[in-house]
């Protein structure tokens, strides 16, 4: 498949399932234990959280989809900006966000004057670009001098066990998965890319440890219990050197 196509496809997914995602992020502020999903846009969350605490500024949210986070970096105090490709997405974004700016536009090519932003934020894009280097090079191009940005990679070793799994879905139709091939990070990898793509320096950092999605798809309130009486032990573990690779997401923190 070309990178073309593989973009086309990757849109139209997010185009299908913005209904859904608009509803699991409804299911964050309720209940961020009751799925996967939740529980690792929670952790994400948190890291966010302590690593933007008492700054402001321009923020770009590229791939905001429905616009929860530019809700998020709006609350704290930035002027939001979202990216966001698939035109039903937008419109939720739109419709959250009235007060943002949200465009039409390719993470590969953004429509923005280089050293922009203060803050840029990705969170679950570039998993779905077939080769994210192009998209990491934007993202640094946009980003101000002594700027940062938030991006967040999938995993190529976690205990999850999506990578190879993704290699079956990617290639046939499988009920409840997504039919598109994802690309995959270990934590070196990603920080190795950034560099590539022109960050001044970089760290990376694993959060929520577990191979826990079966456990959802079986039975939604006994993993809510266990998510809830293990987030002690994972916040421990998750973003250890040697098992952060392990973890449900990577999150780069690039530095410009």
């Amino acid at each position: 498949m070309s990178e073309t196509a593989h973009k086309v496809r990757a849109i139209d997914l997010d185009t299908n399932q913005a209904d859904e995602f608009a509803e699991r992020y409804q299911a964050l502020d309720a209940n961020p234990y009751r799925s996967t999903f939740t529980y690792g846009r929670k952790k994400i969350e948190e890291l966010i959280e302590r690593t933007i605490a008492g700054t402001s500024g321009r923020a770009l949210d590229a791939g905001c989809g429905t616009g929860f986070n530019l809700q998020r970096l709006h609350a704290r105090g930035f002027t939001v900006t979202g990216l966001e490709p698939s035109g039903a997405m937008r419109a939720f974004a739109k419709q959250n966000n009235p007060r943002a700016e949200v465009l039409d536009g390719d993470i590969e090519r953004m429509p923005f004057a280089d050293a922009t932003f203060d803050l840029v934020l990705s969170i679950e894009v570039i998993r779905y670009l077939a080769d994210p280097l192009q998209a990491m090079r934007e993202m640094a191009r946009v980003t101000k001098p002594g700027g940062l940005a938030i991006i967040t990679a999938a995993p190529l070793l976690s205990l999850n066990g999506y990578a190879l799994i993704n290699q079956v879905t990617s290639r046939f139709h499988v009920p409840t998965f997504t039919y598109i091939k994802h690309s995959f990070l270990t934590a070196n990898g990603a920080e190795a890319l950034a560099r590539h793509a022109g960050f001044a320096r970089s760290e990376v950092h694993g959060a929520f440890i577990g191979p826990w999605h079966g456990v959802g798809r079986f039975s939604p309130s006994f993993l809510a219990s266990i998510l809830q009486t293990l987030e002690p032990i994972d916040n421990l573990i998750a973003d250890l050197p040697l098992l952060r690779d392990l973890s449900n997401h990577l999150i780069i923190i690039a530095h410009r």
